[in-house]
């Protein structure tokens, strides 16, 4: 039954992916009629319209799960505790960075297909990549890979099963961003956030992480 339970949540959770894969299609066939001015307007109210739903379903979800379960993540610390653990997250990430910047030298990286795709994006829409990049899709992202992903299969406070729950996030987010070279660098990334969100057990502040980072990677 456990077994059972467990395959229904993987499936939820591809589905929910799903979802998130969905508010970029109107950009990605936007990306090859931006001249059409009106279909261009036509194809970002729908983006929007999209985006706003997706994002309530999934805010939503969460919020009910955490009820539901009586999550340890529906009790949130005193805030001096949060933004400390925030300061301190920070760092970690900056350390982080440098490492990104090592490593790529190291071993001559290339740039990863997820990557890639977004810059062509960029060069064709600017603006709406930049803001789907920055903010709708770190968004989307945390509630399902930390928000959601916890609920459905980490509810404990043990903490070997905290350290399981990173690990197995951290690969899930890195492998679908890239099963390359540049795989540990996603997990890394992925790992970060998780440990931010359980830290804090703020869905807001792995969100935030995550948008200081995407917002670096533009820049």
């Amino acid at each position: 039954m456990r077994a059972l339970q467990v395959l229904k949540n993987c499936l939820f959770l591809v589905l929910l992916f799903g979802m998130d894969q969905l508010v970029s299609i109107p950009q990605l066939v936007a990306a090859y009629t931006q001249n059409h001015h009106l279909f261009l307007f036509f194809l970002i109210i729908v983006y929007i319209a999209i985006a706003i739903a997706v994002i309530v379903f999934f805010w939503q979800f969460y919020r009910y799960k955490i009820k539901k379960n009586h999550s340890i993540y529906g009790d949130l610390p005193p805030r001096r505790v949060r933004t400390q653990t925030m300061l301190l997250m920070v760092l970690v990430w900056m350390i982080f960075m440098l490492f990104q910047i090592w490593y790529t030298n190291q071993f001559k990286v290339n740039i990863s297909a997820n990557q890639l795709a977004i810059e062509k994006l960029f060069e064709k829409l600017p603006i709406w990549t930049f803001i789907d990049g920055v903010l709708v899709a770190p968004v989307m992202e945390e509630l399902i890979f930390r928000g959601i992903f916890f609920e459905l299969f980490f509810q404990t406070d043990q903490p070997v099963i905290k350290v399981i729950g990173v690990i197995v996030n951290a690969v899930i987010f890195g492998a679908l961003h890239d099963t390359g070279i540049n795989f540990p660098i996603y997990a890394i990334m992925g790992a970060i956030l998780a440990v931010t969100y359980m830290r804090t057990r703020d869905i807001k502040c792995s969100i935030g992480i995550h948008i200081l980072n995407n917002f670096i990677s533009f820049i």
